[in-house]
């Protein structure tokens, strides 16, 4: 899975990618290059698969997060065509923007306002996907003029749709899709149809200003809050020393956002984790939530998948609680589930298949 950092000059988007991945990229107040882009691949915390390595002793794999951190994109700028490719090959989108005040560094638009700067860049991804279907529309009718295929007529007819949703208003990713709509125009990579988590960076004075919108989802969208710099210092001090200074700046309640956006952006992103265990390693995942068992098997190997018979499945920690499948099998909470069985959060599944 890979998600892209993006967002007007110094928002604090190489702060952001530092704070989740743990890496020390320079940060300066007065240089940048949007010709220059960071990128790194990240475990994604779990607690469940550390309980469950420590019961196998063996080591944990955890699922994996790309990040990409774009360099600065200007005010009318969002065409450029090397932001477009990084936000097309992205699953997801964080958009950070600024509310935080510093006299050193000028806002470009001359204020501090971050939701006019989210609905700024809303637009200018809408843009950018209205003139794509406008193109597209062209050729589409020079194509049916020549020969009059099922497919191109569908597709000429989405297209037109899609195009009049923008007009209204709406982002792509608000449209109720059909699979046979998305495989229609799979190649095209809409930017705004990518889940989105719209990110406010802020200080502690302004902070508990846009506190009612930290959390808030909607259309496959998610509206976060965090305080960067005050972050990025607090991790620096013991457990102790950083709980009496949250309490001093007003923060006792923070989330620290490395572990809390992976966990919104894996249900933004419709996404859940399984579990494998061996004598090799302990092993999370990802999936799309209500993948069936079939499916869950195909993301191990294609030859599990076309040999599947059935699946062992047990919570993890109903798993814990018997400590072992012997007797989570006597307690009758280990079973055998086929091919249809839709796999929640969190089970450990054992795939028996013909070799």
């Amino acid at each position: 899975m890979i998600l892209t950092i993006f967002g007007y000059p110094k928002t604090g988007k190489t702060l952001l990618f530092n704070l989740l991945t743990e890496q020390n990229v320079e940060i300066s107040k007065f240089s940048s290059s949007a010709q220059e882009y960071h990128k790194s691949v990240v475990d994604v915390p779990d607690h469940r698969l550390k309980a469950l390595a420590d019961h196998f002793e063996t080591p944990p794999v955890y699922a994996k997060i790309e990040y990409l951190d774009t360099g600065a994109i200007a005010i009318g700028e969002v065409k450029n065509s090397m932001f477009i490719d990084l936000i097309r090959r992205a699953d997801g989108l964080i958009h950070i923007v600024r509310a935080f005040e510093d006299s050193e560094i000028i806002h470009p638009k001359g204020s501090i306002d971050p939701l006019r700067d989210l609905d700024d860049m809303e637009e200018e991804m809408k843009s950018i996907d209205f003139i794509s279907i406008e193109k597209r529309l062209e050729r589409l009718e020079i194509d049916i003029r020549k020969i009059k295929t099922k497919e191109l007529l569908e597709e000429y007819e989405l297209q037109k749709k899609l195009k009049e949703f923008l007009e209204e208003g709406h982002p792509l990713r608000e449209y109720a899709w059909t699979s046979r709509e998305e495989y229609l125009v799979r190649g095209f990579k809409f930017l705004s149809q990518r889940p989105i988590i719209k990110l406010i960076n802020t200080d502690e004075s302004s902070y508990h200003q846009f506190a009612d919108y930290h959390e808030k989802m909607e259309n496959h969208s998610l509206t976060l809050v965090f305080c960067g710099k005050i972050e990025t210092e607090l991790l620096e001090l013991d457990p102790e020393d950083r709980e009496v200074f949250q309490q001093e700046y007003g923060l006792e309640k923070y989330d620290y956002i490395k572990e809390n956006l992976i966990k919104k952006s894996y249900e933004l992103m419709n996404l859940i984790s399984f579990f494998t265990v061996g004598k090799d390693e302990t092993k999370a995942w990802t999936v799309e939530k209500d993948s069936t068992a079939f499916n869950a098997a195909g993301k191990i190997h294609s030859d599990i998948q076309q040999g599947f018979i059935r699946g062992e499945v047990i919570e993890w920690d109903k798993f814990l609680e018997a400590a072992s499948f012997a007797k989570a099998k006597e307690l009758g909470t280990l079973r055998l589930e086929g091919k249809e069985y839709v796999v929640s959060d969190g089970e450990i599944i054992h795939f028996r298949f013909n070799k």
